[in-house]
């Protein structure tokens, strides 16, 4: 019974990772991309744009590994209590 909800635990885990992961590229895209395929006007908008991109995929990294973290630690691997 503990494998089972080991392996549903871990393919939930996966799951909340590629769906983070296709909502973080489609930020990715509509502020770096954008700014690489069309010549903007306005320069400090663009380097804003990249910045943002830049901050969003690195605090998804960030983010990926502090849930992972979290979820090893606390679900996969609980204490057991001493009897």
């Amino acid at each position: 019974m503990k494998l089972v909800r080991n392996v549903l635990a871990i393919i939930l885990l996966i799951t909340i990772i590629w769906v983070t992961f296709l909502f973080i590229s489609y930020v990715t895209s509509i502020t770096i991309l954008y700014t690489l395929e069309q010549f903007p006007g306005n320069i400090l908008l663009s380097v804003f744009r990249v910045v943002i991109g830049a901050l969003t995929a690195g605090a998804w990294i960030a983010g990926w590994y502090k849930l992972t973290k979290l979820w090893l630690y606390k679900i996969l691997l609980p204490r057991r209590e001493e009897t």
